[in-house]
């Protein structure tokens, strides 16, 4: 009892005591700076809670923010140290010829553009400022990091090297990590695009089963209804702002809006206008981007030739920098920090760099494949998801006019349902849309859904 007592209080200590050594300097400055602006506005609360009563429910918030912040800061960091990892190890694998120690590259790395990891290569460099020697600091950043994948990797790597594994064992172990790193990138974001399909899905079904509530005098289908106007483009932008940076032709954020906002302009059409002009534009609209997308595709294609021409040249001893850079849409983070590499650590392991960098790329590019045809179910259902639930309204329409006490007023509001199920029709596949084709969404699911719906409407 007496240990688990201390135990817990060193836990909390820890958390509360804001351990130099567990959150680094950056953490450290970021909580003092809120505990400072909470303490300040503790009575600027208490003095507007004397004219407004409302106030006071604003009284906890600060205490909240310093309790969670800790929480928050290693799950953010954590996400985007294993996000960058792909980018990290492809740094590091040009060095797989030098003789400088891991954690002297790991230094290195800090001032590379990488958001995340500059955080723990701080909290690297405070131990190894603190005395500890490098394989030391290592196995304690692995310890206390909140990024699963990167703290597997340390470890791996140190006990590799402590076991005498060659350079060429430890360039192994690195690409290894960094196939396993982007496959489980592609298969979280998959996950996550089939549940934000699904809820989609689900809110869309639950307008019909909620309808004979609204019928005896409720309105929460006609709420339900308008999830999907929130749900699908939100949804569509978090997968596309998690979204793997590796396998893919990374267009501008031009093209990204454009292509975006067509299943947007639809729906808008179909309220402001009609659905059958929506219908119009979207059919010019799929049109026009899917010959886009030819080109796009011929880009990519292009795109990962020249990095399979620059690792030839890196094998020859040169540094193919402008090959790179025409290959840098590919995998922007990792491609330029193999560039920034490159240039300090010379071009002794640049070639099998890049052939291995070459390998991931093709990796990246078979889970995309997948992830697009998983898209493609998704889509289809999704797709088809407003016309079933339109034909379920309509059976409806018989049952609620014979009910005692409801008349023609039921049948108004089923036709008001059925008018804001048809009208919002191209956004319900936005998700699956952004699964298949990330930046480049394509307008064939809203098309289909809008065109399927459009006809039952019609034939009802």
């Amino acid at each position: 009892m007496r240990d688990s007592l201390l135990l817990a209080v060193k836990r909390a200590w820890l958390y509360f005591g804001w351990e130099l050594e567990l959150y680094g300097p950056h953490a450290v400055k970021l909580f003092s700076a809120l505990l400072l602006a909470s303490l300040l506005s503790l009575p600027l609360l208490l003095a507007l809670s004397l004219f407004f009563r409302a106030a006071l429910l604003l009284l906890p918030l600060p205490l909240l923010t310093i309790a969670f912040a800790p929480t928050i800061w290693r799950y953010l960091v954590g996400r985007g140290v294993d996000r960058e990892l792909p980018a990290l190890l492809a740094y590091l694998l040009v060095y797989s010829k030098s003789p400088v120690h891991v954690a002297d590259l790991l230094l290195r790395a800090e001032g590379e553009g990488f958001r995340w990891t500059r955080f723990e290569i701080a909290r690297l460099r405070l131990l190894l400022d603190a005395g500890k020697d490098p394989i030391s600091a290592l196995k304690r950043l692995a310890e206390t990091t909140p990024a699963g994948k990167f703290g597997e990797v340390m470890r791996d790597y140190v006990n590799a090297q402590t076991m005498g594994a060659s350079r060429t064992q430890l360039s192994m172990l690195l690409f290894r990590r960094a196939i396993d790193a982007v496959g489980e990138q592609w298969r979280g974001h998959v996950e996550f695009g089939r549940v934000v399909a699904e809820g989609i899905v689900a809110a869309i079904v639950s307008v019909v089963a909620i309808t004979p509530v609204a019928l005896l005098g409720g309105s929460l289908p006609m709420a339900l209804v308008t999830l999907p106007l929130a749900m699908a483009p939100a949804g569509a932008i978090a997968m596309l702002l998690t979204r793997p940076s590796i396998g893919e032709y990374r267009l501008g954020y031009l093209e990204s809006l454009l292509t975006f906002s067509v299943p947007l302009a639809a729906a808008a059409i179909n309220f402001k206008v009609s659905p059958a002009a929506g219908l119009a534009f979207l059919l010019g609209a799929t049109v026009a981007v899917e010959i886009m997308n030819v080109g796009y595709r011929r880009l990519s294609e292009r795109a990962l030739a020249e990095l399979r021409a620059a690792a030839e040249e890196a094998r020859l001893g040169y540094l193919p920098e402008e090959r790179l850079s025409r290959a840098e849409r590919l995998a922007p983070e990792v491609i330029r920090s193999v560039i920034s590499a490159a240039k300090v650590a010379g071009t002794a392991g640049l070639g099998e760099a890049l052939a291995r960098l070459y390998d991931l790329v093709e990796e990246a590019r078979r889970h995309a494949r997948s992830a697009s045809m998983q898209a493609a179910v998704l889509g289809i259902v999704a797709a088809f998801s407003i016309p079933v639930a339109i034909y379920s309204l309509s059976l409806l329409k018989p049952a609620a006019a014979s009910m005692p006490g409801l008349g023609s007023g039921s049948e108004g509001l089923i036709e008001e349902l059925t008018r804001l199920l048809l009208s919002t029709s191209p956004l319900v596949a936005l998700p699956a849309a952004a699964l298949q084709r990330g930046w480049f969404l394509s307008p064939v699911y809203p098309l289909i859904s809008q065109g399927v719906a459009m006809a039952v409407t019609e034939l009802l």
